[in-house]
């Protein structure tokens, strides 16, 4: 992953914290790089969605009903 990274910090369930302390030993990697992977993946399927939506909607003629 390439993109420029900013600073968020959260609050995570301990049910997460699990999970991703066990992918961290599991594979290595850090839990914040999990945590990037895991929201980028999220980002790029709700665009894809988005567009999607935008390109039926407008050629249904119901995107502005």
């Amino acid at each position: 992953m390439s993109a420029d990274l900013i600073d968020n910090r959260s609050k995570i369930t301990k049910r997460t914290d699990s999970v991703l302390e066990a992918m961290n030993r599991a594979s290595g990697r850090d839990k914040s790089e999990i945590v990037r992977e895991v929201l980028d993946k999220w980002a790029v399927e709700q665009i894809h969605a988005a567009t999607l939506i935008a390109k039926f909607a407008g050629s249904e003629g119901t995107a502005r009903e």
